[in-house]
């Protein structure tokens, strides 16, 4: 059995110790602790600095790092409440799966998802994990990072997935450009070899991109008439989950 690291136990335990006492001196945390002063010393200035901890003149709070971590779990199931009853409803309608991503930790992760009632259906779980170059809500959701950004997640020759994979960063910047100016993506057997998918975004009052409501469809099964007007009705969707998020102060 692998041993834990020690001060990452300690560590754990000044978080608790701070949880259910609100605050302490670290006089208070070493003592209480028994944890060596030096090494309080260390782990509260490396904590602090970090922003778990928050010093307020002697004592010690937990810091706004657990809030940040809070509300971005808060704010993904508010996404998720909020577009769920339309996911249905474009599902029933276009006998199509829908699905609503956002952009976690440098990975594409969808959050809300309803499957087509149809026996032949595209099967997407909710916390999926998909790449950031391949497929349509991926491009959605990174067309407004900035030039750097990308190049520090993207190499400069991307994972194949397919023989329509775009698998140079220069050329998906340049997509990523379109999409971010035309505010629609598509994804062309990029990921799969047959599927095809379309993605809209939601916006946050900033007009900032926060999520991306997507839908895949076989790419062999669906003509340009339907695919139009499933994009028309999700670009209305995707307005009003916008529109309902900005009333709610996201």
């Amino acid at each position: 059995m692998k041993k834990l690291v020690p001060a990452m136990e300690k560590i754990d335990k000044i978080f608790n110790y701070l949880y259910l006492k609100e605050k302490a001196s670290q006089a208070e945390i070493s003592k209480d602790l028994n944890i060596p002063k030096a090494t309080t010393n260390r782990l509260i200035y490396t904590l602090v600095t970090m922003g778990y901890i928050y010093q307020n003149g002697k004592d010690y709070t937990l810091g706004n790092k657990f809030d940040y971590f809070s509300n971005k779990n808060k704010n993904y199931n508010l996404i998720k409440n909020v577009s769920y009853p339309y996911l249905e409803e474009l599902s029933l309608k276009f006998k199509e799966t829908f699905k609503v991503s956002v952009f976690d930790k440098n990975k594409i992760r969808v959050i809300a998802s309803v499957e087509s009632n149809d026996y032949y259906k595209i099967t997407v779980p909710e916390n999926a994990i998909f790449p950031l170059h391949a497929g349509a809500a991926s491009k959605i959701l990174i067309c407004q990072l900035t030039e750097k950004k990308l190049n520090s997640l993207l190499p400069e020759v991307l994972p194949k997935y397919t023989e329509n994979t775009i698998t140079s960063r220069n050329t998906l910047k340049k997509e990523l450009f379109k999409v971010n100016i035309k505010k629609i993506a598509f994804d062309n057997m990029e990921h799969s070899n047959t599927i095809s998918a379309v993605a809209i975004p939601i916006y946050d009052k900033n007009n900032k991109i926060i999520a991306a409501l997507s839908c895949p469809f076989f790419s062999s099964n669906t003509n340009e008439t339907h695919i139009n007007e499933i994009i028309s009705a999700m670009k209305e969707i995707s307005e009003k989950i916008s529109t309902t998020l900005i009333n709610m102060s996201y």
